[in-house]
């Protein structure tokens, strides 16, 4: 049912004609009738109400609230309650903005209503809007966390994704959830340094699985191929790029202690005889419009099939499963300094740098010859095994997860132990260990696992071990924060963590200066004036993320000619302000419409649409009826007693203020004089 206050008891002749954005008595009254009959449970869509919308089911509990900018309004009242007649702990909030951002009081698995308020000069306030309603989703985990270090945490939320059961959360410092993929079963296996999440979902399986989702779950992006889940991700050039699987050759099955059980099967096992599919993954790039191929890299045509793991146990697996998963790639980064794509492949102990543009390897690295799986590669001293998360870092050098599965058994140490590592690799040829943090026995992640490096210094790292557990270190080791995730194989278990500044980036609200209700001709229009070509048409651009982020413009007109078509992007920093200004080219046209279109670069499903009409004010068109009369001169008289709002066309000596002196001209024009 629609509230006290709202479009139901509004008329024509009321005050809610100034927020009808209409331009006459015919079209404001479609539109309220538009609203559907009062009194029902309907849920109806609500113009000026942006987000949530009626009938929203959110799977998050830090909520962004939008509504469109009122004309003369200065801000809003915004409330949110559990009644529908916002009776009872209703939480009242104040905005000047369009857009505010409520992390507080609202839970899961409940129902909410929301509306506004204008609120217009002098303290003068307009009619509640009508109410939206919206539901919150269920929670996934009920996490506690330990924080050791508060004042060195930069970061608010961390995201985790859940491999078994295709599910990722946010939790906040606490440990409390904040968002979840609810329904989707999204699994992220990637996020980038502005907020957009990339994974897999086996849902409409298998044209989401590798896809960009939005924090509403949304796709944004899916690869038209059958994505191996490991990695998948947008590179710097707007393309997409993953693993597809999987290509093949037959390979022998080494010697070793399974020779029997092969041979009992009836395969030869004589480490010479092609016999068994040897599986990998090609790694593929597509066109981020066409979602053609245009660059791939197949290990087959690179790799020797001599090279195979005989210590973690995958030749134990493989007469299971039928084939051999030779090289498990389950992880790349795509440097763009140097043209180079690094990849992790785990079963070969191995992570590759590659010539993007030949597809040449510069370099392998990994065991020594002796263990199988190479002759010639680099920094065989590090002794890493079964890593996960290749990157390469602003300085050049490279961080990623040690798992350490082959610890005991190559390497004669007294249990395995995974690690987070990161190196310098000096003239392709040698590492330089730079900083490593060794994971306590019971922490060893035999699967799976990630590290980042964050913008404090600190790192974040991942481990399945000590089921599913979570980590922010110091540079010098010191355990800042500690998240236990209770994911024990097969039920769960964690893949890929990160951690966050926000949940909504790219989220900003954007403002039009001047914005205001008029009579044009005897109807109602809500538009800008303008007076003259030293007149600027201004909009506020409001970032209300935590992060910086990118915003491309464009300004075109609709009809007339007040101003040159325009297009930009501009860089706005966290929580800040950016003021786009337009100055008219011509005057020559009474009226005109221009429109704004503006998107946060790399989330451009929040793009933000205004179209405003423009009218040429005459000064001392006070009223903006087109002519100068009596009436111009209240109008002004009521400016300087500070009843109206001002207005430029009321400065007739352009001197910034208003007073007795712009009468005497007013008047002055009136007489011809």
């Amino acid at each position: 049912n629609a509230p006290a206050g709202s479009y139901c008891d509004y008329n024509p002749n009321d005050q809610w004609q100034n927020y009808g954005f209409s331009i006459s008595d015919s079209d404001i009254i479609t539109e309220h009738n538009n609203w559907g009959e009062c009194g029902t449970n309907d849920y109806l869509e609500n113009e000026l109400l942006i987000s949530p919308q009626n009938g929203d089911f959110l799977n998050y509990i830090h909520v962004p609230f939008r509504w469109k900018q009122m004309p003369d309004a200065i801000g809003y009242n915004i409330q949110i309650s559990q009644s529908e007649y916002f009776e009872n702990n209703t939480i009242n909030l104040y905005s000047n903005l369009n857009t505010i951002f409520q992390k507080n009081n609202i839970n899961w698995n409940s129902t909410y209503y929301w509306r506004i308020q204008p609120v217009f000069y002098n303290q003068n306030f307009g009619e509640w809007s009508s109410a939206n309603i919206f539901f919150t989703g269920e929670m996934e985990f009920n996490l506690t966390s330990d924080i050791f270090s508060e004042n060195d945490l930069e970061y608010n939320y961390t995201v985790f994704s859940d491999w078994n059961n295709m599910r990722t959360v946010i939790v906040d410092l606490e440990g409390r959830e904040i968002w979840n993929s609810g329904n989707y079963a999204f699994m992220l296996n990637n996020i980038s340094q502005y907020g957009q999440l990339f994974g897999s979902s086996y849902l409409n399986y298998p044209n989401n699985t590798g896809i960009e989702i939005n924090y509403d779950e949304e796709v944004i992006w899916n690869a038209p191929n059958a994505i191996d889940p490991h990695a998948f991700k947008q590179i710097y050039n707007g393309n997409y790029m993953g693993f597809v699987g999987s290509s093949s050759e037959w390979g022998p099955i080494p010697i070793g202690p399974w020779t029997e059980t092969y041979q009992n099967m009836g395969y030869f096992a004589d480490g010479i005889t092609p016999e068994i599919m040897y599986k990998t993954q090609i790694l593929t790039e597509f066109h981020k419009e066409t979602k053609e191929v245009i660059w791939s890299w197949n290990p087959v045509d690179y790799f020797s099939i001599e090279h195979s793991d005989l210590y973690g146990g995958v030749w134990w697996n493989s007469w299971m499963d039928g084939f051999h998963d030779w090289t498990h790639s389950n992880a790349f980064f795509y440097d763009k300094i140097e043209n180079a794509i690094y990849i992790s492949s785990r079963h070969l102990s191995r992570i590759t740098k590659i010539n993007y543009q030949t597809k040449e390897i510069i370099w392998n690295m990994g065991l020594y010859p002796e263990y199988g799986t190479g002759e010639e590669n680099i920094c065989s001293d590090l002794e890493f095994s079964y890593q996960h998360h290749i990157q390469r870092l602003d300085d050049g050098s490279l961080l990623f997860f040690d798992n350490g599965n082959l610890d005991v058994n190559i390497f004669n140490h007294n249990y395995n132990t995974s690690r987070a590592i990161r190196i310098a690799v000096v003239n392709n040829s040698f590492c330089v260990i730079l900083w490593e943090y060794e994971l306590p026995p019971e922490f060893f992640g035999a699967g799976m696992g990630s590290v980042q490096l964050l913008e404090n210094g600190n790192y974040f790292i991942n481990t399945t071990g000590n089921s599913g557990t979570l980590l922010e270190v110091s540079p010098d080791n010191e355990i800042l924060w500690k998240l236990t995730l209770g994911l024990l194989w097969p039920n769960g278990s964690g893949y890929r963590a990160f951690r966050l500044k926000d949940i909504h980036p790219g989220l900003f609200s954007i403002v039009a200066d001047n914005f205001t209700t008029i009579n044009y001709n005897d109807s109602i229009v809500t538009a800008i004036k303008i007076s003259d070509e030293s007149d600027v048409l201004k909009f506020n651009v409001s970032n209300l993320s935590d992060s910086k982020q990118p915003y491309i413009y464009k300004l075109n007109n609709l009809y007339g000619d007040f101003f040159e078509a325009s297009e930009d992007t501009i860089i706005i920093d966290p929580l800040s302000d950016y003021e786009i200004t337009f100055y008219p080219i011509s005057l020559v046209n009474s009226i005109g419409q221009i429109n704004l279109n503006i998107h946060p670069q790399f989330h451009p499903y929040l793009e933000q649409s205004l179209s405003i009409t423009i009218i040429n004010n005459l000064m001392g068109d006070i009223n903006s009826d087109g002519v100068i009369n009596i009436l111009d001169v209240v109008g002004l008289v009521n400016i300087i007693l500070g009843i109206s709002p001002e207005n430029s066309a009321g400065d007739l000596n352009q001197d910034g203020v208003y007073n007795v002196l712009d009468i005497v001209q007013l008047v002055n024009i009136i007489l011809g004089n």
